[in-house]
């Protein structure tokens, strides 16, 4: 009895139909994960609202001459804890970034998160009417807002650098 070669195009052809599934179920969790997020084909339009920082100052929401990248998120996320700074990788001069902390309980939470993780930004003080006003359901929720307050992107969880940069140079 003589053994067979698998043929090499079976191992490819595997290859490339477990690749595709791959793809499309990460697809569908994405898509999951946004669907309850506010939309973003320029429908909504969110105010700009004034905010207080960790630092005790008031600071508008939007930037009047560029699109605002708004991070929400909660202290305990260990998602939020190792993609938070990424964000310093973006160009202020293009894309004014605006990181939200929400559900805690205490600032000192939020206080020991910048600390501890080393946020470089202002932190801005979000409550329960944040979460309802950006639809959040997980963390961290990301927008980009047009200076008019238009939504015009969204994502949710661990975003690197480059996914950052991406998003932010097409809006």
């Amino acid at each position: 009895m003589s053994e067979s070669s698998p043929s090499p195009q079976k191992p490819l052809k595997r290859y490339i139909f477990e690749t595709v599934m791959i793809c499309l179920v990460i697809g569908a969790v994405f898509a999951f994960q946004q669907r309850n997020m506010l939309p973003s084909d320029g429908s909504v339009s969110l105010p700009d609202t004034q905010f207080v920082t960790l630092s005790g100052q008031t600071i508008p929401l939007l930037a009047k001459d560029k699109p605002t990248l708004v991070y929400i998120f909660a202290p305990w996320c260990t998602i939020c804890r190792i993609s938070i700074n990424n964000l310093d990788s973006l160009n202020s001069d293009k894309v004014n970034v605006v990181r939200i902390g929400v559900d805690y309980q205490y600032i000192e939470e939020l206080t020991h998160f910048v600390d501890e993780v080393g946020v470089k930004g202002e932190i801005l003080l979000g409550n329960n009417q944040t979460i309802r006003d950006f639809q959040v359901t997980a963390y961290p929720s990301i927008y980009i807002l047009q200076p008019d307050g238009t939504v015009v992107g969204r994502s949710v969880g661990y975003t690197t650098s480059l996914g950052l940069k991406l998003r932010t140079a097409f809006e």
